[in-house]
């Protein structure tokens, strides 16, 4: 499939190796590590991330679920290995409990235009 779409091999696998994918490759991990070969930053990352998964129409917020923000954002900064998981826990604890809605999504602007987020 990569190779009909005609997407960089150096990229694929850098990310396979990266993300130590063998036969079976997590979908969102995946696609986590591709993101950040064009995000450059943890938060950018993120952004495409959220803008690639939101069911959102054109024009409307890029949002997903609290939860995929959560799984992504603590493996990113897992492979990153410069962000402690104390930091990562703080900024998902004050996300969850001040900014994130009833419905349970998070758009861009709740990490980008905020603040008190800083993710890196």
């Amino acid at each position: 499939m990569w190779k009909v779409l005609n997407l960089p091999t150096d990229l694929f696998n850098s990310v396979m190796n990266v993300g130590r994918f063998t036969e079976e490759i997590e979908w969102l991990k995946f696609l986590a590590l591709a993101c950040s070969s064009l995000g450059v930053t943890i938060a950018k990352t993120l952004k495409i991330i959220c803008e690639v998964l939101s069911c959102d129409h054109a024009g409307g917020p890029a949002r997903i679920p609290f939860s995929t923000f959560q799984f992504l954002y603590t493996y990113i900064a897992e492979v990153d290995g410069e962000i402690s998981a104390s930091h990562v826990n703080r900024m998902l604890n004050y996300i969850e409990h001040e900014v994130i809605g009833p419905d349970g999504l998070i758009k861009v602007s709740d990490f980008t235009q905020n603040p008190r987020v800083r993710l890196e």
